[in-house]
């Protein structure tokens, strides 16, 4: 049973991160607007606290705040840096087409899971490594990683190719770092997040830290932050800023589905943290697709065949789980 719940918690974690990626990404202005990112994490900021919020009002027993956040120091301290870290990676919105900047972020979904498999190992929490990682879905594993990394490869030459040209955007002199930093440095956060939460949330292998309790903690967090960063928009635009303007739905949508996803990936955690994170590098695959589709991107043959393997992969992660 839990099998089920963790493959229906995974594909809507997939789904809802699909949809973020193309709702950020739409929600990018062409008119040189100034604090993007600090207006992103407002949109985020307000949709996580209503979360969070929520959590605590329908929480049965008794909940304090301090004393989880002290108990599972490791998911406080993460909250701080995922909510600086994120807002700098937004940029990676504004300089890349949704279909490079996706496929780089996913990197992080094989290489963090190896990693919390020997954080386990290290804590005592597992005989061996093979305990976790059997041969299927080591392999499924690979396969991703592999595909993510050439996929993302591909994409970035090809936006730097299209860029050569244009020799106003001096941006783009930097050998495509443009292109890389952001996600690159999403896909790192991304990762220190498959630890932590894997160490404080798997009911099997971790601490079970109750799955409210870290959103609540991150989310108050994140929250208080964005609120920082809506006082500075203020101080320096001398106008206070509106994040459910109709313009800026997207931006809104976006958080809600990225936050919801979290929900669901938090659940998914839970059950089975090792398989997770390997199994998600599956959403650049719809975010691709859906920037063919939606925002006229192109896909080459070469990236078809990184998402078919992709696919594959995932497939192996999922009989490697269940099996």
């Amino acid at each position: 049973m839990n099998s089920v719940v963790w493959i229906l918690c995974t594909i809507t974690v997939i789904l809802l991160w699909s949809a973020t990626s193309l709702l950020y990404k739409s929600g990018v202005h062409k008119d040189n607007e100034k604090y993007t990112c600090l207006k992103f994490t407002v949109s985020v900021g307000t949709v996580f606290f209503v979360i969070a919020l929520v959590y605590l009002i329908m929480r049965d027993e008794p909940f304090s705040i301090w004393e989880s956040a002290r108990r599972y120091w490791p998911v406080t301290a993460y909250g701080i840096i995922y909510a600086i870290v994120n807002t700098i990676s937004y940029k990676g919105y504004i300089y890349n087409e949704v279909s490079v900047e996706s496929p780089i972020e996913g990197i992080s979904g094989g290489t963090s899971t190896v990693l919390l498999i020997l954080v386990y190992l290290m804590l005592g929490r597992i005989d061996s490594v093979s305990e976790l990682l059997t041969p299927l879905k080591t392999t499924g594993i690979l396969v991703i990683l592999i595909s993510v990394i050439s996929l993302s490869m591909i994409r970035n030459k090809a936006a730097r190719d299209s860029r050569k040209e244009d020799e106003k955007r001096s941006f783009w002199k930097w050998h495509g770092l443009g292109t890389l930093i952001f996600p690159v440095m999403y896909a790192g956060i991304d990762g220190l997040e498959t630890i932590v939460t894997g160490i404080c949330l798997d009911t099997t292998y971790g601490f079970a830290m109750p799955e409210g309790d870290c959103l609540v903690i991150v989310g108050m967090e994140y929250a208080i932050f964005a609120f920082g960063c809506w006082c500075y928009i203020y101080r320096k635009e001398k106008k206070i800023y509106n994040p459910f303007e109709k313009k800026y739905a997207p931006r809104i949508l976006g958080a809600l589905t990225d936050n919801i996803g979290i929900v669901f990936y938090s659940y998914a955690m839970a059950i089975n943290s090792v398989s997770t994170d390997p199994l998600l590098a599956v959403y650049p695959v719809f975010t691709m697709i859906g920037g063919r589709i939606i925002m006229k991107e192109k896909i080459g043959t070469a990236q078809y065949v990184c998402l078919f393997s992709i696919i594959a992969g995932s497939i192996m992660v999922i009989a490697g789980t269940i099996g």
